[in-house]
């Protein structure tokens, strides 16, 4: 067999199964929230729907059949394909999050303008520009610790783009997604090798900022106020958090028992940002504990796939799409239990909207697709050597000199190679009768003369 004709092989990326894991919680996630969104909305959709009672569940469902595609396709692209799409989706976004205050094309409900899209079929551009951000971020802060130790040139860039989008989104107003995406972004940055020292400066100018766009509006103030004490202002703005917490206080240990509560019907809007009030009141204290183990279990896997994956993007990537959901989740559960002021920020997968559950189907099959490739995209330049191609480089490594690899050279050192293994492994067979050859003298000022006119 002629070892130099051996045909190299390409060294593609290394494949492995997803993580099942994640998938199974993701859809069991699913599978809770069209549940609950069913026993929380039937009420409103009796009363405001034409006594469809299905009215609210029948979108969510159909909402998560759109997302469960979505999430299958998106397992199935490789997620560094993402990377130089990165930016010119990024301000696809930020042209969608400016139509939004366009006459004629942005829709405004209860003063807020949120949603793009005909008729019924809204959505809402903020929850795209969530997943665009967190990919640009990914691909930016990809490049190294080294330039992220550098404030100037590598924070300070991706910091400003986040104040666009940010400040776009918290415009409609929408200081809850706001705060969210700005907290994800600063975790990203973090972790990509930012110093602490200049985003603990970061985060005190973001506190800043937020305090003052609360203080001067009134309608936040007065939020500010309930939040700081719900039963004196019970029937104002404090109405929703006092009877999310009077429905977590109702459900005891064990809940009133699924369908059976009554908060829901005081609560305007129970089917998404106090949806998880409404599981305390049903389920209990248990249920919520369950829930809470699910959504940990959830961030323990993206996080796991993220410290797994060798590739700088798809790490990054991982972090961004996990914090973005734990965030998120943290923000809901907060607000249902008045731990912090209310934001409307809804339950990731457990609350009504079809935006928020089909991108966060979206951003899971994208960590599922990371899951696949710990070790990133394979190198075209990296390719399988033959045995003929190892040798020859062994024997040339250390040499003054390394002639030009050529394939006669390669075919011919390839036939030497296996003449003297094989000559080698004769010689190891043989058996032994007479005494050991002496080992052999060398003149070293005959060896030092041809070696000078070797080199002349």
């Amino acid at each position: 067999m002629d070892i130099a004709k051996t045909k190299p092989v390409l060294a593609g990326p290394f494949k492995q199964r997803m993580d099942v894991m994640l998938l199974l919680v993701t859809m069991m996630l699913i599978g809770l929230g069209i549940v609950t969104v069913f026993d929380a909305s039937y009420a409103l959709a009796i009363e405001t729907r034409n006594s469809d009672a299905f009215y609210f569940v029948k979108r969510q469902s159909l909402f998560a059949g759109i997302g469960a595609l979505a999430m299958v396709l998106m397992a199935y692209i490789p997620f560094w394909r993402w990377r130089k799409n990165a930016f010119p989706v990024l301000c696809f976004c930020v042209l969608l999050l400016i139509a939004v205050f366009l006459p004629h094309i942005g829709h405004a409900k209860n003063g807020a303008h949120r949603w793009l899209g005909p008729g019924s079929l809204l959505f809402q551009p903020s929850e795209l520009a969530k997943l665009a951000l967190v990919i640009y971020l990914a691909q930016v802060c990809s490049a190294g610790p080294k330039l992220m130790r550098n404030f100037k040139l590598g924070v300070l860039p991706p910091l400003m783009v986040m104040a666009v989008v940010c400040g776009l989104i918290a415009k409609e107003p929408d200081l809850g997604t706001a705060i969210v995406l700005c907290g994800t972004g600063l975790v990203m940055l973090f972790v990509a090798g930012a110093r602490l020292k200049p985003m603990l400066s970061v985060l005190g100018v973001v506190a800043v900022a937020v305090t003052g766009y609360v203080v001067t509006s009134p309608y936040r103030m007065s939020r500010l106020a309930s939040f700081m004490n719900p039963k004196a202002d019970q029937f104002g703005d404090g109405y929703q958090v006092w009877h999310a917490l009077l429905a977590l206080g109702s459900g005891g240990l064990t809940g009133v028992g699924l369908g059976e509560g009554k908060e829901k019907f005081f609560l305007p809007m129970a089917p998404t940002d106090f949806i998880f009030a409404v599981i305390g009141e049903e389920w209990g204290m248990i249920g919520t504990i369950a829930f809470l183990i699910i959504f940990t279990l959830l961030g323990a896997r993206g996080y796991s796939i993220a410290h797994g994956t060798k590739d700088s993007f798809g790490s990054l990537l991982a972090v961004g799409l996990t914090t973005l959901v734990c965030l998120q989740s943290v923000i809901n559960i907060a607000v249902a239990t008045s731990s912090i002021p209310n934001t409307g920020v809804p339950l990731p997968f457990i609350s009504y909207g079809g935006s928020s559950l089909v991108l966060n189907m979206i951003g899971i099959g994208i960590l599922l697709n990371i899951s696949k490739y710990p070790e990133g995209r394979g190198k075209p330049e990296e390719r399988a050597q033959s045995p003929g191609e190892e040798a020859f480089e062994r024997r040339w490594d250390r040499a003054p000199y390394a002639p030009r690899i050529t394939p006669e050279t390669l075919s011919a050192y390839g036939r030497d190679a296996s003449r003297t293994s094989a000559k080698a492994e004769a010689d190891r067979r043989r058996p032994r009768t007479g005494p050991a050859p002496a080992p052999k003298r060398v003149d070293r000022a005959k060896k030092r003369h041809v070696t000078i006119d070797r080199d002349e």
